[in-house]
């Protein structure tokens, strides 16, 4: 790029474009695409700084995945060949055998504040002002608190190793995943709460941690229609067993096994409009809560089914954001006709043991790269490198 970055955030959209244009040796293609990016500007400018325009990725459906009784239409964003057939695949199967049944926790979220040189005595200071910074608080989310939702408690965790005590507040969001509610809230209690604990405020901000929105799904399936060329039900089921049980002792084969179930996961919250990233760092984080990273789903072979089960973390939220000022991600809430953020992580973590169960159907059977390589293939044959 030969020509000097200006600053950017000073220019117009426009300005920005042609900026780009004029610095990047784009070929003909590349250059057709970036003149027909015309869509929403506006949108982009508004939602990121120093916007030139749209990155846009495949949207696809996973028709029919059976959840709690009810087939749902799932729309993923994802740029990986596999992700949608795979999961369409499990869909099928899993759906003869009634689909998946799915839990999932009430929207409970996190905003903390870390406070330095606090008075001793933290908890007995908690009891003492406890009522009145509850008080304070619940003044704060009067209008999530009318909605059902609200201050769910408050905690204190001493943090010897670095001199601070941490004052946790959760709060239930509803359907919104809440960060700019939480963090407003961890700010406008600061002052309450230096008073009440002494000290003075480092940091005050939500915690992406997700730990206390937990999310299962299981389902269980005849190990006859587990049958495959060369692999019997019984023995399929086995080697789909020691594959899962793999996973809970190497954590080399764990992220990979966690990258699959994140799959699907990761292309359902992007599609409406959900925080990957937050998504991610929860799971993963999650993962290895025993000390040791670990696989998240666990199978086994009982009465001559096959019972898979999957546990893990998921905020999702069906309001506000990226999930109302995105049109493609309101789509896509639509699309799945939940009416809760808790219905979305329903669909989500079944989701995520459904994307799970065909990754290891194929890799205790005939391999993944059968299957992966012939969709890829349809890449070469567009032209498209392969990868």
């Amino acid at each position: 790029m030969e020509t000097p970055s200006p600053a950017l955030r000073k220019l117009t959209l426009a300005q920005r474009r042609q900026w780009l244009t004029d610095s990047v040796s784009f070929d003909a293609q590349e250059a057709e695409s970036f003149r027909a990016d015309t869509w929403g500007h506006e949108l982009a400018d508004l939602l990121v700084e120093n916007s030139v325009g749209w990155f846009r990725l495949p949207l696809g459906i996973v028709s029919g995945l059976v959840v709690n009784g009810v087939s749902h239409e799932v729309p993923l964003v994802t740029e990986e060949p596999s992700v949608i057939a795979a999961a369409s695949y499990a869909a099928r199967l899993l759906g003869k055998a009634g689909g998946l049944q799915a839990t999932a926790a009430p929207p409970v979220m996190r905003a903390q504040v870390f406070l330095e040189g606090t008075a001793p005595g933290a908890e007995a200071r908690l009891l003492e002002h406890g009522a009145s910074l509850e008080a304070k608080a619940r003044d704060l989310l009067g209008s999530m608190e009318r909605r059902g939702g609200g201050l769910r408690g408050l905690s204190v965790k001493l943090l010897p190793e670095v001199g601070c005590l941490a004052v946790n507040i959760d709060v239930d969001v509803r359907d919104a995943l809440g960060a700019n509610l939480l963090n407003s809230l961890a700010e406008s209690l600061t002052p309450a709460l230096e008073t009440a604990f002494g000290g003075h405020k480092i940091l005050a901000i939500l915690s992406n941690d997700a730990s206390e929105r937990i999310a299962s799904a299981r389902f269980q399936v005849p190990v006859g229609n587990l049958a495959k060329p060369g692999f019997p039900g019984l023995e399929m089921a086995r080697r789909l067993v020691l594959a899962a049980e793999i996973a809970q002792h190497d954590p080399q084969r764990a992220v990979t096994h966690n990258k699959g179930i994140m799959n699907g996961i990761a292309a359902l919250a992007l599609a409406t409009g959900n925080d990957t990233r937050a998504l991610e760092a929860s799971v993963h984080s999650w993962a290895s809560h025993t000390g040791t990273y670990r696989g998240l789903s666990t199978y086994c072979v009982e009465d001559g089914l096959l019972r898979g089960t999957l546990t893990l973390p998921l905020a999702l939220a069906t309001v506000g954001g990226s999930t109302q000022a995105l049109p493609l991600a309101r789509v896509a809430v639509k699309l799945l006709e939940v009416t809760s953020s808790q219905g979305l992580c329903e669909i989500a973590v079944a989701l995520g043991l459904a994307q799970n169960f065909a990754a290891l159907f194929a890799l205790a059977g005939e391999g993944l790269q059968r299957g992966h390589m012939a969709l890829h293939a349809r890449r070469v044959v567009s032209g498209l490198p392969l990868g």
